[in-house]
C-alpha cells in the first residue's frame, strides 16, 4: 500500500506581514545607550556645557517606549506594519528632538537620523517608508533653520549658510537614495523568498498528486488480481458445467461481471 502521508505545506508569505520586536527593540536599546553614553562623555568628559536634563528627559523617552513595548506586547512577538512605521516615526523625531539641544545640523551625529528611514526600508513597504522619508527630510529642513547653538569653549564658531546648505542637502539626498536603494534590495529578497516559497508549495502539490496516484495505483492492483482469478474460476466453470446444470447461469454471469 502507498505511503499516503503528506507534508503540511502553507501558503508563501506574500507581502510585509508583521515586524519582529526583535528586530525593533534590540535596536532602539543600542541607539539609547549611544545616545546617554555620548551626552554624558562631551558634557562631563569633554567639557562642553550642553542641556543635560532635557537632553536627557529625551533619552529616557525612548527607555520607556521599549518598556512599554516589551511589557503590553509581552504576549505578541510581532508588531504589526502600522505601528513598526509609528516607532520608526518615533525615533526620528526623538533624535530631531536631540539634536535642537545639541546643535542641529552643525553636530557630527546629525547623519543618523538617515538610521531610522534605512531600518523602514528593510522591513516596510513603499507608503510608509515614503511617509518616514519626507518626515526626515523635514525634521532635517527643521534642524537647518532653528536650533540650540553648540556650547563652544572657546570664541562660538559661525557656520556659513553655504556649509549649513550643503549638510542639509546631503542629508536630503543621503536619505532619499539610501531610503529607495534599500528598499529596492530589500523588495527584490522578498520576491526571491516569495518565489522560493512558491515553488515549495508546488512541489508538495506535485507530492500530493504523485501520492494519490500510487495509492489509486495499488488499489487496482489489490483489486485486479482476485477479479482476474474469479474470471479464470467462472471461465472454467463455464466450460465444464452442462447447459442443464443449475449452476451454469450463475457461471455465465460472473464471467460476464469479472
Amino acid at each position: 500500500m502507498a505511503d499516503t502521508s503528506l507534508t503540511n505545506t502553507s501558503e508563501p508569505a506574500t507581502g510585509f506581514g508583521r515586524i519582529s520586536l526583535r528586530t525593533l527593540v534590540p535596536i532602539r536599546w543600542v541607539a539609547i545607550a549611544g545616545q546617554a553614553l555620548t551626552i554624558l562623555i562631551v558634557h562631563y568628559g569633554l567639557g562642553y556645557r550642553l542641556p543635560l536634563v532635557p537632553a536627557l528627559a529625551v533619552v529616557a523617552g525612548s527607555v520607556l517606549l521599549n518598556v512599554a513595548l516589551i511589557l503590553v506586547r509581552q504576549g505578541a512577538a510581532r508588531l504589526g506594519e502600522r505601528d513598526a512605521a509609528l516607532c520608526l516615526g518615533y525615533d526620528i523625531l526623538q533624535l530631531a528632538i536631540l539634536l535642537y539641544l545639541t546643535g542641529g545640523l552643525q553636530n557630527p551625529f546629525s547623519t543618523l537620523i538617515l538610521a531610522p528611514v534605512t531600518v523602514a526600508a528593510t522591513i516596510l513597504s513603499r507608503r510608509p517608508v515614503i511617509a518616514l522619508s519626507i518626515l526626515a527630510v523635514a525634521a532635517i529642513t527643521v534642524l537647518a533653520l532653528w536650533h540650540m547653538p553648540l556650547p563652544w569653549r572657546t570664541e562660538p564658531l559661525v557656520f556659513p549658510p553655504e556649509l549649513v546648505f550643503g549638510i542639509w542637502m546631503a542629508l536630503v539626498l543621503a536619505t532619499v537614495f539610501i531610503g529607495s536603494y534599500t528598499w529596492s534590495v530589500a523588495q527584490e529578497a522578498r520576491r526571491l523568498r516569495d518565489a522560493v516559497a512558491a515553488t515549495q508549495l508546488a512541489l508538495a502539490r506535485e507530492q500530493r498528486i504523485s501520492a494519490v496516484g500510487a495509492l489509486a495505483a495499488a488499489a487496482a492492483h489489490e483489486l485486479g488480481s482476485p477479479l482476474a482469478t474469479i474470471a479464470v474460476v467462472a471461465k472454467e466453470l463455464a466450460h465444464d458445467l452442462p447447459e442443464d446444470s443449475p449452476h451454469a447461469e450463475d457461471a455465465a454471469l460472473l464471467l460476464s461481471q469479472s
